[in-house]
């Protein structure tokens, strides 16, 4: 009986021991199970493009870039399939090559469509059509140096027209018309504006092909005259057509068969002081 008294509680430790063993063994496999993978973020580091804001004629513009910040142009002599500019001409304005058969890619998305064209250069980006350079003159980001050099270098931008119909730099800093916003009446409006942002107006005495606005009317109201033979262009897509006519004034431009006109009593972008003069503006 004495041994048995003693070796009841033995057991009964030896069993406990056993369960807390199993427990802890229990606790360790559950805690040895694979962990699941975190997701990742697609990176954009690796884009050949990206966009900036610089300053472009004076302007603030935002600008198609390489991967180091640089600026893109493009040459206006080259085609959508032919660079123009090779050997010497690039080393002053080095191709942006893409590496691989992959389309290249942006870091940011972008209105038009980039792809890669085979030139005398290699495996050379374009944009819209516009195969991109940088330029030897820019030491650094952010620099637009080459803008507008010898008639033919523009800075490339997110809204470049398609193909060679381009006119000036990527924002189509040369067209006739542009846009902006402006108050009129008390409203905010978006306006046509000249290519110096200077807001463009109609009259309504005037009909599709003639001015009712000649002489010393034209001199407080400088009509919108287009040189050459070409259509007007707009640095924006828009809903209506440009065109041109011929009136006492020259080759007047017209939007929507309305005859246009900046104001001299507008000093400078902005300003409205024409809205419904005489009634009639």
């Amino acid at each position: 009986m004495m041994y048995l008294k003693r070796t009841f509680p033995i057991t009964i430790v030896l069993l406990l021991a056993m369960v807390v063993a199993a427990c802890g063994s229990s606790t360790s496999s559950g805690s040895s199970s694979t962990p699941t993978p975190a997701a990742t973020t697609p990176s954009s580091s690796n884009a050949l493009i990206k966009t900036t804001t610089a300053t472009v004629s004076g302007k603030s513009e935002m600008i198609l870039t390489d991967a180091q910040g640089k600026t893109l142009y493009y040459f206006k002599p080259d085609t959508a399939t032919t660079s123009a500019c090779t050997s010497s001409c690039a080393d002053n304005w080095p191709p942006l090559l893409a590496t691989g058969s992959s389309t290249p890619t942006s870091a940011t998305s972008l209105p038009g469509k980039l792809t890669m064209q085979t030139t005398a250069n290699g495996n050379q980006v374009e944009y819209n059509g516009h195969l991109l350079y940088t330029f030897a003159g820019d030491s650094g980001p952010g620099l637009t140096k080459g803008e507008g050099l010898f008639g033919k270098w523009f800075v490339a931008t997110p809204d470049l027209a398609e193909g060679n119909n381009s006119t000036g730099s990527g924002s189509n800093s040369n067209a006739i018309i542009k846009t902006a916003t402006a108050m009129v009446s008390g409203k905010s409006e978006t306006v046509l504006t000249n290519a110096q942002g200077k807001t463009l107006y109609y009259f309504t005495p005037d009909t599709t092909t003639t001015s009712a606005c000649t002489g010393s009317c034209a001199q407080n109201w400088p009509p919108l005259l287009s040189t050459g033979s070409s259509t007007p262009t707009s640095a924006t897509t828009l809903p209506g057509k440009l065109s041109a006519q011929t009136t006492a004034n020259g080759n007047q431009v017209e939007y929507n068969g309305h005859l246009l006109y900046t104001f001299a009593g507008d000093s400078g972008p902005g300003q409205t002081n024409g809205q419904g003069l005489l009634g009639k503006w």
